[in-house]
């Protein structure tokens, strides 16, 4: 009777540690990342507190690659001519947002930045990476 009055004791504790539902609305705008669909879908920056970042993905262009915009803090813009690789992980960065396991920092380079360039606030061009 000891050993079932401890691990009932356990109890909420193994509930407290179940990982929360996925985002739905995310988790969708990631396979549309991925399908290059056109579609939208705003959420909080994962780092800066208070901003809300505006996603904008308008589909394939004439060349095949995928046309996709964000709004950044500091009226700057991030505009991305995805491959399909490019694709792929970016719509996998959305997915472990979805399910709240987004880490890293602003500092970090990914690999689909090489797709990206940052549209600074005069309206110059800055390549991400790669």
């Amino acid at each position: 009777m000891r050993l079932t009055a401890a691990l009932l004791c356990l109890l909420p504790l193994a509930v407290a540690a179940e990982e929360p539902a996925p985002d739905a609305a995310t988790l969708a705008f990631a396979d549309k990342v991925e399908a290059c669909e056109a579609a939208t879908h705003s959420g909080p920056h994962p780092f800066v507190r208070g901003f809300t970042i505006e996603h904008t993905l308008s589909g394939p262009r004439e060349d095949g690659r995928c046309a996709y915009a964000q709004t950044m803090p500091g009226d700057m813009r991030m505009e991305c001519a995805f491959d399909e690789a490019g694709r792929r992980g970016f719509a996998e960065e959305f997915r472990e947002q979805a399910h709240g396991r987004m880490s890293g920092g602003t500092g970090q380079a990914d690999p689909w930045n090489k797709d990206c360039e940052l549209v600074l606030p005069d309206g110059k061009r800055q390549p991400m990476g790669g």
